[in-house]
């Protein structure tokens, strides 16, 4: 028996521009770090001498004798990569946080899984192998319309700054704060759960298909990944707050989709009660709301926001891992 789990992430700047729509032309790059919030998956391969048939246990209880009548896609679709026609075995998955709300859960789902499979394998994998293995099969294998920060995100751990090449090779660069500037960093953070869920394939294809007609924001928010970098180095907390306001009026500009009443007025609201920005992270139309407070604004934004669900967050500088696997029995 297998155990692995891999991170949610907070993405602050450079959402959309890992879209291979996008960096195939122009190179793209995304801010972001992993949270303490954890996607796990059991990975368990049945003795010979039981039926060989799957058991998958997420939302639903499947029990299925074949591959191909598994419900859930992403473990159909892996399963059939990975080569696991013929053998019986049993997958459970628990999540921190609900999925489609903007965290990148279903990437990490994915990477834990290939981790658990490549673990079983007794094959080694590194972070980069598995962020791309994980891309592949949502991207081209389920045919959904995602981006490779999430996986990258997710695989790495910790607090980076990526540049992906226009051949979609990414460059992972450590975010070097002191712990002092991390912890007063992260004490300005406020993180918000709207209480809604989309599905993110759902709401990024409007997104992609604006790629060639809004080129310039798109290189707005490209720019942007950068320019918050350099603030985060200098400590300059206020403006970076301010430039995720900026970020999040670009974005909105992007698709109709992108936001809708409930999220504008809860982030008008924040905004009147000592938010310097904030966003709505993942593709948009549902999830989590993450806002930066002013200076000694916290708590009165924190109380202002009291009907909601407030979630604190600390940064996780591991990525995706083993943590139990089970000796093989004689």
């Amino acid at each position: 028996m297998i155990t692995t789990r891999s991170p949610y992430r907070i993405s602050f700047f450079g959402g959309g521009t890992d879209y291979e729509d996008w960096y195939s032309n122009h190179g793209g790059g995304f801010l972001s770090f992993a949270i303490n919030y954890f996607t796990y998956i059991t990975l368990r391969i049945k003795p010979k001498f039981q039926e060989k048939e799957y058991r998958v246990l997420w939302r639903l209880a499947e029990e299925v004798k074949n591959i191909e009548d598994i419900q859930h896609p992403i473990v159909r679709e892996t399963l059939k990569e990975f080569g696991y026609h013929d053998t019986g075995l049993d997958i459970s998955y628990i999540g921190d946080l609900p999925g489609g709300a903007g965290m990148g859960s279903s990437s990490a789902f994915t990477a834990a899984l290939i981790l658990a499979i490549k673990t079983h394998q007794k094959n080694f994998i590194t972070p980069y192998e598995l962020s791309y293995l994980s891309y592949d099969i949502e991207k081209n294998k389920l045919k959904e319309t995602v981006g490779i920060q999430d996986q990258i995100a997710t695989s790495y751990g910790g607090f980076n700054k990526v540049i992906i090449d226009k051949d979609g090779t990414s460059h992972v660069t450590p975010v070097n704060l002191s712990s002092n500037n991390l912890k007063n960093f992260l004490d300005r953070l406020v993180l918000v759960y709207t209480g809604t869920t989309r599905r993110a394939t759902d709401a990024a294809e409007k997104s992609v298909k604006n790629i060639n007609t809004k080129k310039d924001y798109f290189q707005s928010l490209f720019d942007m990944v950068d320019e918050s970098h350099n603030l985060l180095l200098k400590n300059n907390l206020n403006d970076f707050g301010k430039l995720l306001h900026e970020a999040w009026l670009v974005k909105r500009k992007l698709s109709d989709d992108m936001s809708n009443k409930l999220i504008n007025d809860l982030y008008d609201y924040g905004m009147k009660n000592g938010a310097l920005g904030g966003k709505l992270l993942g593709a948009g139309g549902g999830g989590f709301v993450l806002f930066m407070s002013e200076e000694g604004m916290k708590e009165k934004l924190i109380g202002s926001l009291k009907k909601n669900t407030i979630v604190p967050v600390k940064v996780c500088f591991e990525g995706t891992q083993v943590v139990y696997e089970e000796r093989e029995r004689i």
